[in-house]
């Protein structure tokens, strides 16, 4: 079961990130201004937001496994949408307000479905893991993260050098639709396996009853900053890179996709390291790991040595690796067992709240400096790091 669950992650992911190498040089042919391609993508970010915690509410009313395959099948079907509406843009001789519009309302309806697979196999890993294997469980599942963004661009860089930059978004499609089906027979039926019940009885912690705690908030709010300083980089390594490393565009932009692949890489072994060596429980997985993410970040901004700047890059993905899984294993431990789906979309909704705000207010700090939004998001991280400490150190640690 757990199984299948990872691998229901990563199809999720990898249905993002296999069409990121090539939708701004599709978004651009379909005649999208720099400023619309960004609207576009912060609409998609807005509907992860608003509909994560509505989907994890969703997954203790109707079951994991209904939520799962409607995600996996929903991105499938607004993919097939995005390809539509992007062809005919492209053929137009200009721009069609009507398309354009098109475009961004699609993103938004994918948005809504982004983060369902991945929101309801969290609150089913929590539903099927003893509380010691939770953390190493919750880390398979960001392994399939890691891997989705380490195998996705290089899938599209693939599926696109042929020169049909359509090949990314028909492979997704099918992709998404095959294993979403194929989930319909794999799952059992059901909110909860066999076991589960017997596990909840045994093994959840005695929590309060009440869904938002304090605690729940440390482990958001610290969450929250994680995501900022990941999701701010997907935008702005290739900017910051041509300046330090005073690179052409193209340049920067082949130093960038293999410095994401080295963060990816280290985001993946980090986890599996987790999973089979360290066994760690999940609050000492979060106060080892932000430090560390907060090191490389503030080594990216002290050097200019590319070879330092890959080591950075190691370090952002070694601690973005221990925050990630201990997000979802730690937030999951603060609530009792009937608020699971609800608590896996609040942890997606952090995704959504960086997507929206990090790029937005990221870019506007970098043309003031270069490094300045490097500073912000480290001294951001740091201030709930400490909040995230001292909110959840009169709790009681949850793991054997």
């Amino acid at each position: 079961m757990k199984n299948k669950l990872f691998f229901a992650t990563l199809i999720s992911y990898l249905g993002i990130y296999i069409t990121m190498p090539v939708l701004s040089a599709i978004s651009t042919k379909a005649h999208m201004l720099p400023n619309q391609i960004g609207i576009m993508i912060s609409l998609g970010a807005f509907a992860m937001l608003i509909f994560a915690p509505i989907w994890g509410k969703l997954s203790d009313k109707w079951g994991r496994k209904t939520v799962i395959v409607t995600g996996l099948l929903g991105m499938a079907i607004g993919f097939v949408f995005y390809t539509i509406f992007f062809k005919l843009a492209i053929s137009s001789e200009k721009a069609v307000n009507f398309l354009i519009y098109g475009l961004m309302l699609v993103r938004f309806i994918m948005g809504m479905f982004m983060t369902t697979a991945p929101t309801a196999a969290n609150a089913y890993m929590a539903d099927i893991s003893t509380v010691e294997n939770r953390a190493k469980d919750m880390a398979s599942l960001g392994a399939a993260t890691g891997l989705a963004m380490v195998l996705g661009p290089i899938i599209g860089g693939l599926l696109s050098s042929s020169g049909n930059l359509f090949n990314p978004f028909y492979v997704t499609s099918i992709m998404l639709a095959v294993f979403g089906i194929l989930l319909i027979f794999w799952l059992p039926k059901g909110n909860k396996s066999n076991s589960s019940e017997n596990l909840s009885q045994k093994n959840t912690v005695k929590t309060n009853k009440k869904f938002f705690t304090v605690s729940l908030f440390g482990w958001l709010l610290v969450g929250c900053s994680i995501m900022f300083i990941v999701v701010g980089l997907q935008l702005l390594t290739s900017l910051y890179i041509k300046d330090v490393l005073v690179q052409t565009v193209a340049q920067s932009a082949k130093t960038a996709s293999l410095l994401f692949v080295v963060q990816g890489v280290m985001l993946m072994l980090t986890q599996v390291v987790q999973i089979n060596i360290l066994n760690w429980h999940a609050k000492k997985m979060m106060l080892v790991g932000v430090p560390i993410l907060v090191a490389g970040l503030l080594l990216l901004t002290a050097q200019s040595s590319f070879a330092l700047i890959i080591v950075s890059y190691v370090l952002i993905g070694i601690g973005a690796g221990l925050g990630i899984s201990s997000l979802s294993a730690g937030a999951s431990l603060t609530v009792s067992q009937e608020h699971q789906g609800s608590v896996a979309g609040a942890v997606a909704m952090t995704q959504g709240i960086a997507g929206i705000v990090s790029p937005l207010f990221g870019t506007s700090l970098f043309q003031i400096n270069i490094r300045l939004p490097f500073y912000v998001f480290a001294l951001f991280c740091c201030f709930s790091y400490i909040v995230f400490i001292f909110l959840t150190k009169t709790k009681k640690e949850q793991h054997s």
